[in-house]
Parts: structure tokens; sequence; C-alpha cells
């Protein structure tokens, strides 16, 4: 259940746009990428992807082409993919947990997920009592940033 609330969280983080990795990551994962690629031939298949437990789990959802390989594109269109599926998902749960529709939460509404509810004070920057899709937006990320930043 805390992997479901987590991934609605993260889900709200990814609006407007925010499922685009930031030129960081993408430089990571394409370094990454070529670590993997042994033969250097641009793209992976199951045995180089083992290298990148993500890609290697999520494999044949990835390889859009069915070809058996994967490129570096296809990883990014899967993970924009992804990053959209999350943000409908997040928004979703959002919509819901607003009973009154005033497009924020309150401590009530927002008990309906978790993470908001257990982060509230920290969430609701601007000390209104409620928080706000943006407010979730920006708590998300930055903790997400902090996250990638231990690594």
């Amino acid at each position: 259940m805390r992997k479901l609330a987590l991934a609605v969280a993260l889900g709200l983080a990814f609006a407007a746009g925010a499922e685009q990795a930031d030129e960081g990551q993408m430089k990571k994962l394409e370094a990454k990428f070529k670590a993997a690629d042994k033969d250097a031939d641009g793209t992976l298949d199951k045995a180089e992807a083992a290298a990148m437990p993500g890609v290697a789990k999520h494999f044949e959802a990835i390889d859009a082409d069915k070809d058996g390989t994967v490129t570096l594109e296809e990883i990014h269109a899967g993970m924009n993919a992804k990053g959209k599926e999350m943000h409908a998902k997040g928004d979703a749960k959002f919509k819901a947990a607003d009973k009154d529709a005033d497009g924020t939460l309150d401590k009530a509404e927002a008990t309906a997920i978790p993470v908001v509810a257990t982060h509230f004070e920290a969430i609701d920057t601007d000390k209104d009592g409620a928080v706000s899709l943006d407010e979730i937006q920006a708590f998300m990320k930055s903790m997400k940033d902090k996250r990638g930043r231990k690594k």
C-alpha cells in the first residue's frame, strides 16, 4: 500500500511536463546505456539490458518495435509514457481526494493520499492550511532531487 501511495504522489509530481527527465539524469542514463551496450551497436539485447535493472524489468514494454533490442530512444519514450501514466493516476487521485472541488486539499482531504497527509506541513509552503497540486509537485520534486544527490 505504501508503494502505491508513493507512486500516486510521484505521479502528482509529473504534472506540467515534469515527466521529462532533467539534463543530468539524461546524461547518467546515456552513460549507463553506453556501458551496458557491450557490442557498441546502439542497442541493448536482453543480456546487455541486465546491467540496467529497470530496463531489464520492463524490457518487453520498452521494446516498442518488438525487435528484441531496445534503443536509448525507446528507453526515453518508455520513461515519458510511464511519467504520463503516473501523472494521470496522481491527478485522478488528487481530484478524487478534493471533495469540495476547490483545487486544494485540506488536512482531512489529504488523508486520502497518505504520503501527502504524512508530509502535509512541509508541503503546505504558504501555510494556508491547504495544499495545492503545485505545492505537492514542488515537494515531490524536491524529494526526488534530494534522493538524486544522495546517489
